[in-house]
């Protein structure tokens, strides 16, 4: 089944502003009006509820009155003359009905209905069950207000209806302000969408297309967008950010091709010593085992055996040439022993060749590390120490090294001059310093992180986090 993906058009900033911004205050001005006529008919509803039932207590009460006087007659034939000044006014709506016990109309707004059978009238059978109140029934000509009231000792009632639409009339003569209103709701929603799209969808876009252009190794304009100020703000921020990352390029160039010229270097000293040192050492060995050869030959075993003990000198120092060169390729204490001691080893080389005092501390158990985690540590802790023996002009180092949160944290501090960090690394790489910035990128090979603290006076510190257990990385 393929899953529905909305028209681009509907999933733009230009349809989301309107969606989010325009159509709320839309629905908000709807909802309102709709809140205003209801609130307005409930409260004209209760008001004609208290009219009429204080109109139909009031014609109960002159029933009464009249009965009890001798001015109307016991089976009501006068009443439509006592109640006629109630029928003189013409706007009047709410009907007016006097019914006897048997529910025959004895008065009647409508003369026509006078003596007619009300006793199935919704608004009669209502009030014979609840003798008096007010409720809403249903009659012919929709839903009808019905008030009512007991002519006491008679068994009478007096019934006054009123149409529920005409509770609405006043607020319905207002109906020919809605294209007004409607006019201004649209006209505000325009002025919304006008300034949506001057400071916001035009400024993005023409900060997409600035964007755009940067992958393709255009540069970014840092001339101005406008728009409102945080497109201004984004504007600014993504500047920095691609100088930021023009200045990181730049030194990673330069960090790069120091590095392959080291490496031609490195290799170039290595192939002299190579030459000069273990070759020319096998070489002359070769020459001995040959001489000694010849001396048993003539049976001169004195003297072979001398050249003997020579061979196996010469062989010896061989041997440790060649372990100088392969520790100066890879740390042999980090293969045979693990992390620690080969960390520990290098801070005893320290101490060995230096006047200042270097302390390892181990905080707490330290778990086993993937190996190109182990060796960029050690090789972040070799770098770090010959800077600070070598620039820091420090009293004390300190290297520490804890488990924490599921990271292995490196940390050396020294007390010595510091330096003023800056701000970017293509500085460094231009002035000719790489260390840091080789220490930055093997932590971020080695899947971690490094900081730097530092100011002038207050020495330096560096932080390398990893995580505890690595996966290998692939081979070249």
């Amino acid at each position: 089944m393929r899953r529905f993906v909305a028209p681009r058009w509907i999933r733009s900033l230009q349809a989301q502003l309107f969606l989010w911004a325009v159509l709320p205050l839309t629905f908000a001005l709807i909802a309102v009006a709709f809140t205003g006529v209801s609130a307005h008919q409930r409260t004209m509803q209760s008001f004609v509820a208290r009219r009429n039932l204080a109109l139909a207590r009031l014609m109960a009460q002159s029933v009464e009155s009249g009965l009890a006087h001798g001015f109307l007659d016991p089976a009501g034939k006068d009443l439509t003359t006592w109640f006629s000044p109630l029928l003189d006014n013409p706007q009047e709506q709410a009907t007016l009905v006097v019914v006897d016990d048997q529910g025959r109309a004895l008065f009647h707004s409508d003369p026509a209905l006078v003596g007619a059978d009300l006793t199935h009238a919704p608004g009669v059978v209502s009030a014979r069950s609840a003798g008096e109140g007010v409720t809403v029934v249903e009659g012919t000509e929709g839903p009808q207000l019905a008030a009512f009231a007991p002519v006491r000792g008679t068994g009478w009632i007096v019934l006054v209806e009123e149409p529920v639409e005409g509770l609405l009339g006043p607020i319905l003569r207002l109906s020919g302000l809605a294209p007004v209103v409607a006019g201004g709701a649209g006209l505000i929603s325009l002025l919304v969408f006008t300034f949506g799209w001057l400071t916001i969808v035009r400024p993005l876009r023409a900060l997409a297309q600035a964007a755009a252009q940067v992958s393709w190794g255009s540069s970014f304009s840092p001339r101005p967008i406008g728009g409102v100020q945080e497109i201004r703000d984004l504007h600014q921020a993504i500047s920095e950010m691609v100088a930021r990352i023009r200045g990181y390029e730049a030194g990673m160039r330069d960090y790069l091709g120091a590095m392959t010229r080291g490496q031609e270097a490195e290799r170039a000293r290595l192939a002299r010593e190579l030459h000069d040192g273990p070759v020319q050492a096998l070489i002359a060995l070769g020459h001995r085992a040959e001489t000694i050869g010849r001396l048993l030959e003539r049976g001169d075993r004195m003297q072979a055996q001398a050249l003997l003990e020579e061979l196996r000198r010469a062989e010896v120092e061989t041997v440790r040439e060649l372990r100088q060169l392969i520790s100066s390729l890879r740390p042999a204490y980090l293969d045979d022993l693990g992390f620690l001691p080969s960390l520990e080893n290098l801070v005893q080389q320290a101490n060995e060749r230096s006047s200042t005092p270097v302390r390892l501390v181990i905080e707490g158990e330290i778990p086993p590390c993937a190996a190109e985690v182990e060796l960029a540590a050690y090789r972040i802790a070799q770098e770090a120490l010959n800077n600070a023996l070598q620039h820091a002009r420090a009293a004390h180092i300190v290297v520490r090294v804890r488990h924490e949160q599921g990271e292995l944290v490196l940390v050396i501090a020294d007390d010595g001059v510091g330096f003023l960090l800056p701000s970017r690394p293509d500085e460094l790489t231009r002035a000719g310093h790489f260390g840091l910035v080789g220490m930055q990128e093997r932590a971020s090979l080695a899947g971690g992180t490094l900081h730097i603290h530092t100011s002038p006076g207050a020495g330096t510190e560096i932080v390398a986090r990893f995580p505890s257990t690595g996966t290998p990385l692939p081979a070249n």
